[in-house]
């Protein structure tokens, strides 16, 4: 009888020991997977930001793309202008040195002012 109830002392003890030691590994495994799920978290947040991120710079590219389109369709009509025999920004062909608007070669000249831009 006594060594029966030796038996199961020892049955009891070995089954509780047994019990700590699943609890803390359970205890463990909650930890990891709440460590993982904040990492997670953390992660998706990053993923979030960088395609934020992405999506802003492509906007930003397309954006410089259209504007460098327009400033070459500018050059091109300029080019297109200048190649027609048509006046230019800077040509004095068309100005009115160039032209005939003041007849024989008779161009006003500027007068001096003393008034530094104020009309006296």
């Amino acid at each position: 009888m006594q060594s029966q109830i030796d038996r199961r002392d020892k049955m009891n003890t070995q089954l509780n020991d047994d019990v700590n030691k699943a609890r803390e590994k359970i205890e463990r495994l909650l930890r990891n997977i709440e460590e993982l799920q904040h990492s997670d978290s953390e992660t998706q947040l990053q993923v979030r930001r960088l395609e934020r991120d992405l999506r802003e710079e492509r906007e930003k590219s397309l954006r410089m793309e259209r504007e460098l389109d327009g400033w070459r369709a500018l050059r091109v009509e300029r080019g297109s202008v200048l190649g027609r025999g048509h006046v230019g920004a800077f040509s004095d062909a068309g100005s009115r040195r160039g032209s005939s608007v003041y007849g024989s070669g008779e161009v006003p000249q500027r007068m001096p002012s003393n008034t530094k831009g104020f009309l006296a």
